[in-house]
């Protein structure tokens, strides 16, 4: 009796999941982002649990064709925001979506922190070309697996790949400049969108986008900085809100967001007032707030 009350639960999730897929496409099609990716992201909670309840391997290659499915979904509205947002005048800072790393993004995530980001269907980390357990601790900027596994080691991250073709496509980022900030942020393992934290700032000194790779962005060491998680917090959505639909938090398809000059003043005020509070070196976010301040005024 447990055994078809798990197959009947299996099976009916699996319909939501894909009467809802059904229901994002025409979102896409009128270029509706907010309303997209609302449904993106509920698409990767429900994947989420039907993933929770395999059984056998049947179920497995269907959550695994359901996931492509969501990935072509996801870029296909990050690139409708990746369109709008290019002709937009920006202030030159961004914001990176994150992958959970649990070495401080330092080295290679430990092994469940691994099979968290794999759970939750993390792209590259469920990708073959990744392998990243095959690396140890000690990565360089030359030898890697990923992005978050050396971006607060080197002060360095990129626009991504699109792995949901065949084909590796490089992304690339718009409105992005020099001595602006590059705010990493990430969600612990199972935590809801709105519970997404900022892990470090990388005072942008160097971008390279030549043809044929992504994006690359590096950052001044003595001008970047790390974010003891275990001292102190800060959410990222009590500072940006979404154009057009403030009251609704969704980061939804894609690795960034491009951010006003005010907004990172903000972020940096509040850091400086909690690292003051809890004993850390506050040196580095006191010149970032002296630069910013000279840009607003």
């Amino acid at each position: 009796m447990q055994i078809n009350k798990d197959i009947t639960m299996f099976k009916e999730l699996r319909e939501n999941i894909e009467s809802l897929i059904i229901e994002t496409q025409p979102w896409i099609k009128q270029k509706s982002i907010n309303e997209s990716s609302i449904r993106t992201e509920e698409l990767r909670k429900l994947l989420l649990k039907l993933n929770g309840i395999v059984a056998n391997e049947t179920q497995k290659r269907s959550v695994f064709r359901l996931k492509q499915e969501i990935d072509i979904l996801d870029v296909q509205v990050e690139n409708i925001y990746s369109k709008r947002e290019a002709g937009k005048k920006q202030d030159g800072n961004i914001a990176f979506k994150c992958n959970w790393n649990d070495k401080n993004y330092r080295a290679p995530c430990s092994e469940e922190a691994y099979n968290s980001n794999l759970i939750e269907g993390r792209s590259w980390c469920n990708h073959q070309s990744g392998a990243c357990r095959n690396y140890s601790d000690e990565v360089t900027l030359e030898k890697n697996p990923c992005y978050e596994s050396i971006a607060l080691k080197e002060m360095y991250f990129g626009a991504g790949w699109d792995t949901s073709g065949p084909v590796i496509k490089y992304r690339k980022l718009h409105s992005v400049k020099t001595k602006r900030l590059a705010i990493l942020t990430t969600r612990r393992p199972f935590t809801d969108e709105n519970d997404r934290i900022i892990v470090g700032v990388l005072y942008i000194n160097r971008i390279i986008d030549d043809d044929g790779a992504e994006t690359k962005i590096f950052g001044d060491k003595g001008k970047s900085m790390a974010i003891d998680l275990d001292k102190t917090n800060l959410k990222f959505w009590d500072y940006y809100k979404n154009p057009n639909a403030e009251d609704k938090i969704f980061w939804g398809a894609g690795l960034v967001r491009y951010i006003s000059n005010g907004t990172v003043l903000g972020i940096l005020n509040d850091m400086n007032k909690k690292f003051s509070r809890n004993g850390t070196d506050n040196n580095i976010v006191n010149q970032l707030i002296n630069h910013y301040e000279c840009l607003k005024g």
